[in-house]
């Protein structure tokens, strides 16, 4: 890929990435930035995206698309847990531990995804410490909301 080609692609996840709520707190300078880090994939419908127990170091900004998060379950091939949309972010637990995936992830629509791996974020946390604080907090405040979502709905169940 030549210059020319690798900044078009960039200016592309640049606009993606200024479109999702995890960037509302992002200066455009900042996005532009960090799409210089990121890599899109796409996946059509049924699509696996992630596979449970595979070894990946790596998470993903849904920019498009609806994915289910499957579990594995020994009475059961697959166990339904959620379905995440635009603006969700995907294996995050794998990009901080470093373990294996705790999820299936399938693709419901055609999704598109743009992807930071834990060696792209450690090159910015060298190159750009403030932004990779920036998005750890963004990535936590999807996170944090998302606990809140379980924690509520463990509780009604226990009630």
């Amino acid at each position: 890929m030549n210059e020319e080609q690798r900044e078009a692609e960039i200016a592309a996840i640049a606009e993606r990435l200024d479109g999702l709520k995890l960037a509302a707190d992002f200066t455009a300078g900042e996005i532009r930035v960090l799409a210089a880090y990121v890599q899109e994939s796409a996946f059509p419908a049924g699509t696996v995206v992630i596979q449970e127990g595979r070894k990946a170091n790596s998470l993903a900004f849904m920019a498009e698309g609806v994915a289910t998060i499957q579990k594995e379950d020994s009475n059961a091939p697959e166990r339904h847990i959620i379905e995440l949309g635009r603006d969700a972010v995907i294996g995050e637990i794998a990009f901080f531990d470093n373990e294996p995936r705790s999820a299936t992830v399938v693709a419901k629509t055609d999704v598109r995804l743009l992807v930071l791996t834990r060696d792209q974020f450690d090159a910015l946390a060298v190159e750009q410490p403030q932004l990779a604080i920036k998005v750890l907090f963004a990535v936590g405040r999807v996170l944090s909301h998302r606990l809140r979502q379980v924690t509520g709905r463990f509780v009604g169940l226990l009630a």
